[in-house]
């Protein structure tokens, strides 16, 4: 039988990663679609991005934690393979970006809402350049997850 507090933590690191990485997915195209509607719409989609990049956010931090938890409790750093300290350092990365670049990024669309659809569109690249690389870093980090090393 599994270790039960293993199993735990592993259930719990993936759906707080799982979480993390799908709660911006549906942004990207509302923001998209919001091009050229009205203020209220903008203003709605902005919101919609703030709340998710902070849920996100949230949930990154809480796979990182998750992440350390069952690495102490796996026995630390010396036992576990490479991939797994390079997915943790990924981890890092993410709420890096997310702190210093999806958040201010989020701040000029909220912005751009009242400054018309040129200042729209530029917020919007912006944002969904960073939320881009941030799915593509969560699917390097599902991919070093399940590389086994020899």
């Amino acid at each position: 039988m599994a270790d039960p507090v293993y199993l735990i933590l592993v259930v719990l690191h993936v759906a707080v990663a799982a979480t993390a990485f799908a709660i911006t997915l549906p942004i990207a195209s509302a923001i998209r679609r919001a091009t050229g509607q009205g203020r209220d719409v903008k203003s709605a989609i902005a919101t919609m991005a703030a709340r998710a990049g902070a849920t996100a956010g949230l949930f990154g931090l809480l796979t990182f934690a998750t992440g350390l938890a069952l690495i102490f409790y796996r026995g630390g750093f010396k036992v576990v393979p490479p991939t797994i300290h390079a997915s943790l350092g990924l981890i890092l990365v993410m709420i890096a970006i997310g702190t210093f670049f999806q958040r201010p990024t989020t701040v000029r669309l909220t912005a751009a809402v009242d400054q018309g659809d040129d200042a729209w569109r530029a917020a919007r690249k912006r944002w969904v350049m960073g939320d881009g690389i941030m799915s593509l870093l969560w699917v390097v980090i599902l991919a070093l997850m399940f590389i086994k090393p020899a």
